[in-house]
């Protein structure tokens, strides 16, 4: 429930004829998973602190809800000094991102009875993590009766010692401070791993970054520029990407073997491979990239060329150490009037290496199995919802993938349009999948991980991560795509002439925020499982999780399961510590 701080601190400072209209606004801490909209309010008893805790390693945000009753209230600004705690450790001003919440008007929900009106998704950063400039977001003016969310995120570096820190986000009105808001973080004894634990491959159109930024195709150092940007956000967000610029590495088609240049491919993708594409000074330096997929031109001169473009790709990426996350997306949604066709080239490629990893988003089926080394299912038809047994051409039960994967194969999954219904809002059928649509609750984002862990699936494709860019249309007014607000949209174009600055970067949406939140939690559920074996993690994730399509959807609920899993991790890193000393 939204809740709200009557702001009386330090009201004394303001003078002058501002002061009653400063009087009158009020700011409340709220949980990362409640969508703030403009227009509600409430009286319920006020959170005047934010309590958080996390890993080393790890994003935590909070959010805070501004509120006037009484006028305009004009110069609203905020910003956070340094966490400290009692032995002189310090949490840079640096990691702590202040973010104003924009909206997307949604005129038409989601799902079948759904909201219209005003949802918070861009997040404009007050100072970015790119460029570190100052954007135009702050300040701004708190309008009379409409709620401000801010979104307050805090990274914790890997070097930092466990304990308790404490320090403030504060609210001014043209300069004056009006509200303290303290913050105590405390930092548990374990660390996240920078490289994700749960692979990802989201799609990434560089070519329509590189449209919606310029307006035009201006060149390829734009292109390469832009792309690598919004790959590195990804990954930040610990989300690796397919596509980029989409260029593959030249070659000179004919010839018993393909002669390809590297040189830009290399220059592109490997950093992100390799753990240095994120500088040393920002979070999760040192995050590899958990998937890649193998670019193939639309057109080969012959059988023969192809396969020795397809064969000099695995000699390239096993002499640089890359193999293991090359994947070659052979089909996407087949029907079966498409199976032979699928069959053919996934013969061809094996025929090319028999180490090719074939990717079909297909639910398992014997006349496919000999070609597909990745089955991906959509999340609807893992397990068949009651009374709606015909949604899925097929849907085997999760033993055929367990079968498969003893077999050295993988078991991915992604979500769609399905989640909502495609073609407009849809009826019961589409209530309870997880989702990535704005007017979805902040639990429906981040439960997907949960979702893999507890059916033991590997990795989560997304089809696009900007699928609305370019389209002619700007996603900052409209991302309404196949029936859902934001579908295949995570980002926004952040260029100067909307966010001021100097230099185009990537927006985030709440709702990678929120994606990111639950790759974190699967990391704490790959951890637990680690140290005190599947038993204790599957107790976890089933607190959550029931089937697909039924999981926790209370954000209070779904945060103390969270905190519970972490103060276990914490007690078991800590009597390790004390049993490495008491050993020495």
């Amino acid at each position: 429930m939204i809740t709200f701080l009557r702001t009386a601190l330090a009201l004394a400072l303001v003078a002058g004829p501002a002061c009653a209209a400063e009087k009158s606004i009020t700011a409340s801490v709220m949980n990362p998973l409640e969508k703030i909209r403009p227009d509600i309010a409430s009286s319920a008893k006020p959170i005047k602190s934010a309590e958080l805790y996390a890993a080393r390693n790890e994003f935590e945000p909070f959010q805070i809800a501004l509120r006037s009753e009484r006028g305009d209230a004009a110069g609203i600004d905020a910003d956070a000094g340094d966490l400290r705690n009692g032995s002189g450790g310090t949490i840079s001003r640096q990691n702590i991102t202040i973010y104003f919440e924009k909206f997307v008007n949604v005129t038409k929900p989601s799902l079948e009875g759904g909201a219209k009106g005003l949802w918070p998704d861009p997040l404009v950063p007050r100072v970015d993590r790119y460029a570190n400039e100052k954007r135009n977001a702050f300040p701004f003016t708190l309008h009379q009766g409409q709620t401000q969310p801010l979104w307050v995120e805090v990274f914790v570096p890997e070097t930092t010692r466990p304990g308790s820190y404490s320090g403030s986000v504060d609210i001014t009105a043209q300069g004056a401070l009006i509200e303290s808001i303290p913050i105590h973080l405390h930092v548990w004894a374990f660390t996240l791993p920078a490289t994700s634990t749960l692979k990802t491959s989201f799609g990434l159109n560089g070519s329509s970054l590189l449209k919606e930024h310029r307006g035009r195709y201006t060149d390829d150092e734009d292109l390469y520029e832009l792309t690598r940007l919004y790959q590195e956000a990804a990954l930040m967000h610990r989300i690796s990407t397919n596509g980029g610029t989409m260029v593959p590495p030249k070659y000179a088609p004919g010839g018993a073997v393909a002669r390809l240049d590297w040189h830009a491919y290399d220059h592109e993708v490997g950093p992100f491979l390799d753990g240095t594409a994120i500088p040393a000074d920002a979070p999760l330096h040192g995050a590899r990239a958990t998937s890649v997929d193998l670019r193939t031109p639309g057109h080969f001169g012959s059988p023969d060329e192809q396969l020795s473009y397809w064969r000099a790709w695995v000699k390239h990426f096993h002499e640089k150490g890359w193999s293991d996350r090359l994947f070659l997306y052979l089909w996407d949604e087949p029907s079966i009037a498409d199976y032979q066709k699928v069959l053919d080239r996934g013969h061809a490629a094996l025929q090319a290496d028999s180490s090719i990893r074939s990717l079909v988003t297909v639910p398992f089926n014997k006349r496919l199995a000999d070609v597909v080394q990745i089955w991906t299912p959509l999340v609807n038809c893992l397990e068949q919802k009651p009374g709606f047994d015909n949604f899925c051409m097929e849907a085997p039960s999760l033993d055929a993938y367990t079968s498969e994967v003893k077999h050295g194969k993988s078991l991915w999954f992604y979500q769609s349009c399905a989640s909502h219904g495609c073609n407009g809002a849809g009826g019961a059928y589409f209530h309870g999948w997880p989702s990535y649509m704005i007017d979805e609750s902040g639990a429906g984002n981040r439960v997907m991980p949960w979702v893999a862990w507890k059916l033991q699936i590997e990795g989560e494709l997304y089809y696009s991560m900007n699928e609305s860019f370019g389209s002619g249309k700007d996603p900052w007014d409209n991302v309404l795509l196949f029936g859902g607000n934001g579908d295949g949209t995570l980002f926004y174009p952040g260029r100067p002439d909307r966010i001021g600055g100097h230099s185009d970067i990537p927006i985030e949406s709440i709702r990678l925020k929120l994606i990111r939140e639950g790759m974190e939690d699967y990391e704490y559920l790959a951890l637990l499982a680690k140290v005190a074996g599947n038993e204790q993690a599957d107790e976890f994730a089933e607190r959550i999780v029931t089937k697909p399509y039924v999981w926790e959807s209370d954000s209070s609920r779904f945060l103390a399961v969270r905190q519970a899993m972490g103060e276990t991790l914490n007690r078991l890193a800590s009597d390790r510590s004390g049993a490495r000393r008491d050993a020495q």
